[in-house]
């Protein structure tokens, strides 16, 4: 990552991340699963923190893993949410009620639905399979090295349907220098 990319991202580490906000991967974890990804952070605290992946769809759809769900999925896909628990469900919803009770790291509107409980009603939900974790502190130690760029989430930002752009729209939306690393380039090794 050329030195000026560097530091744009340790620079927004000062945005420390709170639930409900996005993670960014910078341009520097090109070569990581985490590369372009955009994580809507569901919870951050001392014990760790947790979120999911919003722009990684699988080729595997809703109606065929989860088919409850089916007729509120937006889009009929599959996501992979991250690499913790890969295999295991995770449904993030639009309550009917924004104020339902049921759902788990509720912020901003959306929030974890409990398969275990009765499913309150949904506008429309996203499945995700597997999370993305930390342990404590260590999402921090991330920030400081300039892995991650912290973002306020904008309306549409967990329900867009162009997932493969998603990082781009969020980097150029922060303004300044780090509205340019939405440019950088696949493979600047190349370049």
């Amino acid at each position: 990552m050329p030195d000026w990319a560097h530091r744009v991202a340790v620079d927004k580490r000062r945005h420390m991340p709170r639930a409900g906000d996005l993670l960014l991967a910078s341009p520097g974890m090109h070569d990581s699963i985490f590369d372009r990804t955009v994580i809507l952070l569901l919870d951050h605290g001392v014990e760790g923190s947790m979120g999911l992946v919003l722009n990684r769809p699988s080729p595997l759809t809703v109606s065929a893993t989860l088919p409850q769900f089916a007729e509120r999925a937006e889009p009929d896909l599959l996501y992979v949410g991250g690499p913790v628990e890969e295999g295991t469900a995770l449904v993030l919803a639009e309550p009917v009620d924004p104020v339902e009770p049921a759902l788990h790291h509720l912020h901003n509107g959306v929030g974890l639905v409990d398969l275990g409980d009765d499913v309150p009603a949904l506008q429309r939900i996203r499945v995700f399979s597997g999370y993305s974790g930390w342990g404590p502190r260590q999402l921090e130690g991330e920030l400081r090295q300039g892995a991650w760029i912290t973002a306020p989430c904008a309306e549409g930002d967990v329900w867009t349907l162009d997932s493969e752009n998603l990082w781009a729209r969020a980097l150029r939306r922060q303004g300044g220098l780090t509205s340019f690393l939405a440019d950088y380039p696949d493979q600047p090794w190349l370049n």
